[in-house]
């Protein structure tokens, strides 16, 4: 065990106990910092290129350097004083306030929470392999805790918001902001603590089917096979035999299905996105609207398509704003990635589409995006 202390850039210095089995000092500060680049918010906002860093090490103490930036945005040194349990307070964890509306406390007990690692501690293990002490979850999310920080209530692990695991990663998670949340006072929205939950490896409890940060061992008898690099692998190889692929993304209680398409960008110069019906249906019709738009182009705002529907029905066409739904494209083509989406409407029973205020769809029954 290693007793530190470590300085973020705008931050006082944070005291914790560190894990440091897994190499040297140096290697330790430098994992330290490459956690802290991905949650603390004033890394965040620094170039993610870290060969524009300049780290200096005199055997005891690391500082790291960005040019844009007249101080040291990280130092970490050994901690003479000793660390406690939690690392450096930050603040006092409030009181619960649902306590008896959840029927349970949103907080284990004071001798489990000493038994989790402080923030920090494991930043030497891989994701997979940390142990996962409790499990929290909401009709809107769930999160997966690794580490906390009792004083403040900070804590960090493995979080989803929504359905899509596509959108989960390790960060931090601050677990007062979770216990105090009840939209419009609706009980069914709380956070709540899984009661029956086993700690274990985060490879044998976090969701099946999201992405995740193999060891590199291909021998691992921890991390699990790479479904996502696989299934990424499978899309790109459909896009290259057919020229684009559809992804489907199913609906839940909170959120209405949707399909996209990946790859037409490089023929047509645009993707296609359908939200609200059936996902077969829907991949049926995004067929039908690629080829539509084959060899023209491309859509223009409010173009209303015929044909494509049964019963006579038309479709709209409209540009999407963001690309944050379409996690898959950024898969396949990068995060940089930046293509037109459009969106085929499709109206109500009397042919109204939900552009249209008299529209009598319900509210989510068709997101626009």
């Amino acid at each position: 065990m290693a007793d530190i202390r470590m300085r973020f850039l705008g931050h006082p210095w944070e005291r914790t106990t560190v894990s440091a089995d897994a190499g040297g000092r140096e290697e330790l500060f430098i994992a330290l910092f490459l956690r802290a680049m991905e949650t603390v918010p004033e890394l965040l906002a620094l170039p993610g290129d870290l060969e524009a860093y300049a780290v200096r090490w005199d055997g005891e103490e690391v500082s790291i350097y960005h040019p844009d930036v007249e101080q040291a945005i990280f130092r970490a040194q050994p901690d003479p004083e000793g660390s406690a349990q939690g690392g450096a307070p930050v603040g006092t964890r409030p009181p619960e306030l649902w306590r008896e509306e959840r029927g349970h406390g949103f907080y284990p007990a004071p001798e489990v929470l000493a038994e989790i690692p402080a923030l920090w501690a494991t930043a030497l293990e891989p994701h997979e392999h940390r142990v996962v002490r409790l499990r929290y979850s909401s009709a809107w999310g769930q999160w997966y805790v690794v580490e906390v920080d009792d004083a403040s209530g900070r804590a960090y692990g493995w979080s989803c918001l929504g359905g899509d695991l596509s959108q989960g990663g390790w960060g931090l998670i601050d677990l007062p902001a979770l216990e105090s949340f009840r939209p419009d006072g609706d009980p069914s929205q709380l956070v709540v603590r899984d009661l029956d939950f086993t700690p274990d490896a985060a490879a044998n409890v976090l969701p099946k089917g999201r992405p995740h940060d193999s060891c590199g061992d291909e021998e691992c008898p921890v991390c699990p096979p790479d479904f996502m690099a696989a299934y990424v692998a499978r899309l790109r190889a459909v896009i290259a035999e057919h020229g684009f692929a559809i992804q489907p993304v199913l609906g839940d209680g909170g959120s209405a299905a949707y399909c996209y398409t990946i790859g037409l960008h490089e023929s047509l110069g645009q993707e296609f996105v359908m939200t609200g019906l059936d996902v077969r249906v829907m991949q049926g019709v995004l067929h039908s609207v690629a080829e539509r738009f084959a060899g023209s182009s491309g859509p223009v705002s409010g173009e209303v398509l015929n044909g494509l529907l049964a019963d006579g029905f038309q479709l709209l066409m409209r540009p999407v704003e963001s690309l944050e739904p379409f996690a898959m494209l950024r898969a396949v083509y990068g995060q940089e990635i930046a293509v037109p989406y459009w969106q085929a409407v499709w109206p109500d029973s009397d042919g109204v589409f939900p552009t249209d205020a008299s529209c009598s769809l319900s509210p989510g029954t068709q997101p626009l995006l």
